[in-house]
């Protein structure tokens, strides 16, 4: 692993929490990769060899920006695609909240360390998700379904997906091993409190983890009154002489060490909920090939790339807006320690994992509710809409395609009117 700032070699390791790894350098790499994908575009001929030269028109029949007014006005007087759009919306906004603090989730509630954390939401997550999509792909081009079908099986994945926030607000690890961590039954808060009176004369504020010999994580080496280190490599490895550690232990010199970073976990809910959160996404993830064919189905063929961009502008502006600001304000509402520089609070060193586990989730899960409701409405309207008649000839007589080609014909003629 690599730490933030290349210059500097710090004294903690990786899975030491305040660990920064070098985020960065992900970024330089996907910027060469684009690069080199843009070059390979350059590439590309004006038309394709195989594409279909579009029918010629006349220079009155060109669309120009006269038309623009027109065509907003038919995209608004479209219920369908209003509904449709509301929930788009309403899918987008809490999935790409849930995944930005996937791995904070992670790292902070089941304690791994933050390229593990990094790893597992990317496999467990986006892997899962490109599986689905996918799939669903194939299944809508060999079973054919109806577009009622289609607005059913997005409304019931995101009842699903609702449902299984529910249940993986109850899927955690408990906060029981750190020593010193008080709750305030007035407030219903939590605080660290020191756990003894030790001699030690040090920053009892800042938040530096240790594991004890008695199988519990407190606040920092100050808090359990060490007195002494120990250096391997250039880095802190252990304390000893520790004086609140072990006190209601028999006296050993043993029990009165402590090591860097969190005591292991007494919790085997990790994977139970790996599978759980991968199992709900797919679901999800099913819905994303169905909900394009209806945006597209359900608008004048004409007016297709005009409905696409609508769509992504209320995406944008009414989902990737608001959601670091709700999102951030969930998570930020679950933190325990924050981090204190020149008098300014800076980030959050640890979180309440029971606020964390219920906010997180319940808010994904009451935003995914309004998506349901709204995905019962396109699918009482969505009767009118047809996804297979470029495909009812397929079979039929000479007489049949040669109508279908006509169809098609006029259908790409619209496309460019």
């Amino acid at each position: 692993m690599v730490y933030a700032n290349l210059s500097k070699n710090p004294q903690i390791t990786p899975t030491d929490p305040r660990w920064v790894g070098a985020w960065w350098l992900g970024l330089v790499l996907i910027s060469a990769m684009l690069i080199l994908v843009s070059l390979a575009m350059f590439a590309f001929p004006t038309r394709l060899p195989a594409s279909r030269t579009p029918p010629r028109r006349a220079d009155s029949k060109k669309p120009s920006l006269r038309d623009f007014p027109n065509a907003v006005k038919r995209l608004l007087n479209n219920d369908i695609l209003m509904f449709r759009t509301a929930s788009s919306v309403l899918h987008i906004l809490p999935i790409a909240g849930i995944y930005t603090f996937l791995p904070k989730y992670i790292e902070s509630q089941f304690r791994l360390p933050a390229h593990h954390a990094n790893m597992i939401s990317g496999v467990g997550g986006i892997l899962v998700m490109g599986l689905g999509i996918v799939l669903s792909g194939i299944f809508i081009l060999k079973a054919k379904p109806n577009a009622r079908f289609v607005a059913a099986w997005i409304a019931f994945t995101a009842a699903a997906y609702a449902i299984g926030m529910g249940a993986l607000m109850f899927i955690g690890c408990p906060m029981d091993d750190f020593a010193g961590l008080v709750t305030h039954p007035d407030t219903g808060l939590s605080s660290f409190e020191p756990t003894c009176d030790s001699t030690c004369d040090c920053d009892r504020i800042k938040f530096s983890p240790i594991c004890g010999a008695d199988g519990r994580t407190y606040f920092s080496a100050c808090h359990a009154g060490c007195t002494n280190y120990t250096v391997a490599d250039g880095k802190v490895a252990s304390f000893y002489n520790c004086q609140c550690i072990g006190q209601n232990i028999t006296t050993s010199e043993l029990v009165s060490t402590a090591t860097i970073g969190y005591c292991e976990l007494e919790c085997s809910n990790f994977w139970v909920y790996m599978i759980l959160f991968s199992v709900f996404v797919f679901i999800h993830s099913t819905s994303e090939v169905g909900s394009m064919l209806l945006i597209l189905r359900c608008v004048d063929p004409r007016d297709k790339a005009m409905a696409l961009g609508l769509i992504q502008f209320a995406i944008g502006l009414f989902g990737n807006v608001p959601c670091p600001i709700i999102y951030g304000a969930v998570v930020d509402s679950a933190c325990l320690v924050w981090e204190y520089a020149c008098g300014e609070r800076g980030a959050c060193w640890l979180y309440d994992s029971n606020v964390f586990r219920m906010f997180y989730h319940g808010t994904t899960g009451g935003i995914l509710l309004l998506a349901f409701i709204v995905d019962i409405v396109v699918w009482y309207k969505a009767g009118s809409i047809t996804f297979v008649e470029e495909q009812e000839g397929e079979t039929g007589t000479a007489e049949e395609m040669a109508t279908l080609k006509s169809r098609d014909a006029q259908a790409v003629e619209n496309d460019y009117l």
